[in-house]
C-alpha cells in the first residue's frame, strides 16, 4: 500500500532535556522516518520561558539516538553567518553518520510578529520579501562552495560533510516554491495554506519532477494521520505530497509517540 513518509517535529523548548531525549528514543523506536526541531532564539512565540538552541538540541539527539534522520525546520537563513552554518551542518552530519536533512527559510521582515527575538538581539532583517529569497539562495550557494570537492584554496582546512545533506526550504508564495524546486532537493509548507497543493506542485514541476524531490507538508501531531487509510494522509498524496511532518507543540506526549508505531511498523 502507498503511504507517505511519516515524521515527528519536536519543540525543544517545551520541556526538559531529559524529556525531549526520552522523546527522540520512542519515535526512532516507534518507526519515524526523521525526527526534526525549530530555530528559535526565544520561546514566547510557543508561550514557553525558554528555548533550547537549535543545532545543540540536534547534536544531542544525535548522539542519544542511531537509526532516525534528523533536521530542521526550518533554520532561518538571518540567524547565522553562512560560513558558520556551513561549518555547523558538517559538524553535526560527521556526529550522526550523514543524517541531517537541513530545512531553510527566508525568515520574517523586520518589526513583525516574528521578528521579536531577532529584533531584540539587533540582527538585520531583510525588509522586502524578494530580497529574503535572493539571501536564502546565496546562503546555499556559499554553503555548497565550501563544500565542494573542487572549492577555492581560501576554504582549505574547511570541514565539509562526507555526504552532503538534502536541503529543504519551506515556502508560503509561489515564487519561493518555484526557486526552492529549481535549486533544492525539497520544500515544506503547512497543512492549513490555502494554496498548500499548488504550492507543492509549482515546486515540483520546477524541479523537473526529479526522482527523489521531497515534497513535504507540516500538521499538528495526530497520530491517526499516519494511518495510510485515513482521509487526511489520502488527500495529501492525491496531491502529490511525500512526507508529512507531524509538529508536537507542546511536551511531547512519550506514550503517543510510541502509540503511533501501529501505523509506521
Amino acid at each position: 500500500m502507498s503511504r507517505l513518509i511519516v515524521d515527528l517535529q519536536l519543540n525543544q523548548g517545551s520541556a526538559p532535556w531529559s524529556v525531549l531525549r526520552d522523546a527522540g528514543n520512542a519515535a526512532e523506536e516507534a518507526g519515524f522516518n526523521t525526527l526534526w526541531n525549530l530555530d528559535h532564539f526565544s520561546g514566547k512565540v510557543f508561550d514557553s520561558d525558554s528555548m533550547m538552541e537549535c543545532f545543540t538540541s540536534l547534536t544531542a539527539w544525535a548522539a542519544t539516538t542511531s537509526t532516525i534522520g534528523l533536521g530542521t525546520l526550518v533554520t532561518n537563513v538571518m540567524n547565522r553567518e553562512p560560513g558558520l552554518l556551513a561549518n555547523i551542518v558538517s559538524s553535526i552530519q560527521q556526529i550522526s553518520d550523514n543524517r541531517l536533512t537541513l530545512g531553510i527559510g527566508a525568515g520574517a521582515a523586520p518589526n513583525t510578529m516574528f521578528s521579536a527575538e531577532q529584533d531584540a538581539l539587533e540582527i538585520s532583517l531583510i525588509p522586502k520579501m524578494a530580497d529574503r529569497h535572493k539571501r536564502l539562495v546565496q546562503v546555499v550557494d556559499i554553503m555548497r562552495s565550501i563544500w565542494a570537492k573542487n572549492r577555492d584554496q581560501r576554504f582549505e582546512g574547511f570541514p565539509r560533510p562526507e555526504k552532503e545533506p538534502a536541503i529543504i526550504v519551506g515556502v508560503n508564495s509561489m515564487a519561493l516554491a518555484r526557486r526552492a524546486g529549481e535549486m533544492a532537493d525539497g520544500v515544506n509548507t503547512r497543512f492549513n495554506h490555502p494554496e498548500r497543493a499548488a504550492l507543492v506542485a509549482t515546486a515540483v514541476e520546477a524541479s523537473g519532477h526529479r526522482p527523489g524531490f521531497d515534497a513535504s507538508v507540516w500538521s499538528w501531531f495526530t497520530p491517526e494521520y499516519a494511518d495510510a487509510d485515513h482521509p487526511f494522509h489520502k488527500e495529501l498524496m492525491a496531491e502529490g505530497v511525500t512526507r508529512l511532518i507531524m509538529f508536537e507543540r507542546g511536551a511531547p506526549d512519550v506514550a503517543a509517540i510510541a502509540s503511533t508505531s501501529k501505523y509506521l511498523r
